[in-house]
């Protein structure tokens, strides 16, 4: 896949809220129309880190965040932490979080009557229901708490978060009978703020912005 594809750049909001995740080369054509325009509508965000005693970046403490312009970020050096667009004429860091400088709204999530992955994903902020583990795109899976084989159903509360080697071992089983419990019992999930739904770090950059890493 072209990085120019890649769905790994956060958008936030005028407040610097996250309210939405795009391909990279989405981020630059806003950054770039932001230039032509004059208007400074879409800014992209240098963020500079602290460094461990190793003289590794400390991803977890941003010594600063400063939003520039397209013609200034194409001068930014690349590091090697940093996502990388390559161009005949150039090689420039791919603006993984940008700022949409005139948008103060919060777009709200709402779920639909029956689940979908996704959706499961997002309501239980990517963490497996059984350990409270984090989970990535390859450790993830959606388990029916009640196997559909022994008469479960397809709905919010009979269906959970779980790491893949988990639900491989559990197969048709009930949770009592391998001796699996849950955190908590499933729900229906209310209507989110889109910052709330955004529970995946596709890249460092956007660590400050997660409400999941607060």
């Amino acid at each position: 896949m072209s990085i120019l594809n890649k769905i790994c750049s956060l958008s936030l909001n005028s407040n610097w809220q996250p309210v939405n995740v795009r391909s990279i080369g989405s981020a630059i054509v806003d950054l770039c129309s932001s230039e032509t325009t004059g208007d400074g509508s879409c800014l992209a965000l240098d963020i500079e880190y602290d460094l461990n005693e190793d003289g590794t970046p400390d991803f977890d403490n941003a010594k600063s965040i400063r939003p520039v312009s397209w013609n200034e970020w194409i001068t930014l050096e690349v590091r090697d932490w940093d996502f990388a667009v390559n161009s005949p004429s150039m090689v420039i860091r791919a603006p993984t979080v940008t700022v949409a400088v005139n948008y103060n709204k919060m777009p709200v999530k709402l779920f639909r009557k029956n689940p979908n992955k996704e959706g499961v994903r997002i309501r239980d902020k990517n963490r497996c229901g059984y350990t409270g583990q984090i989970l990535d795109r390859s450790t993830y899976s959606v388990d029916h708490i009640i196997p559909k084989s022994r008469g479960g159903t397809d709905d919010w509360t009979n269906v959970i978060s779980c790491h893949r080697d988990i639900n491989s071992k559990k197969g048709n089983k009930l949770n009592h009978e391998i001796g699996l419990k849950l955190l908590k019992k499933p729900s229906v999930p209310r209507p989110m703020a889109a910052f709330e739904t955004i529970c995946e770090e596709k890249h460092v950059t956007w660590r400050p912005f997660l409400v999941h890493n607060k």
